[in-house]
């Protein structure tokens, strides 16, 4: 009678904690490729603006590549102002937006920051911000049976642009 009372409980702690464990997991894989994009981005400053998104996109596809049980769905590749948050919507201005077709990025909107517009100067550039998000799928499938749905994993990383002896209008 008390094991039937007791195993419940028991597997929906043990089913909780693996997937707490694999979102935990996932989320700093998120968090990583935002980095490593921004990253990327962020040491090339002057060059144009396909290839200083290339740049980031692969860096983001890389990391994501190590997503276990999730597929990532979003970069953003903007202007960082202020606190550096994402815009609402990206695709227009200095906001580049990559979705994931299920085997690579591609851009699905037309706001390309370029080059000209970018300051690269020492002690004033500009910061590139690079949002990332990821849909993680339950593993066990144990939240999908309470009516659970997969979550979305985001993270963003702001980065100020390197200096380029090179760089025109400091």
């Amino acid at each position: 009678m008390e094991a039937a009372l007791i195993l419940p409980t028991v597997i929906f702690l043990t089913f909780g904690a693996i997937e707490f464990g694999f979102a935990f997991n996932e989320q700093g894989t998120v968090r990583a490729a935002s980095r490593s994009a921004a990253r990327a981005a962020s040491a090339n400053p002057t060059v144009p603006a396909a290839d200083f998104e290339a740049a980031a996109v692969d860096a983001a596809t890389a990391v994501a590549a190590n997503l276990v049980t999730g597929r990532p769905t979003t970069v953003w590749i903007y202007q960082a102002t202020g606190s550096g948050a994402p815009p609402a919507s990206c695709g227009t201005g200095r906001c580049a937006q990559y979705n994931w077709n299920g085997v690579a990025f591609v851009e699905s909107g037309t706001g390309n920051w370029n080059p000209a517009d970018r300051r690269a100067c020492a002690g004033s550039s500009d910061r590139v911000g690079i949002y990332v998000s990821a849909d993680h799928n339950y593993l066990t499938g144990f939240p999908a049976i309470a009516g659970e749905d997969d979550i979305e994993l985001d993270a963003y990383t702001v980065m100020a642009l390197e200096p380029d002896p090179l760089a025109t209008g400091c």
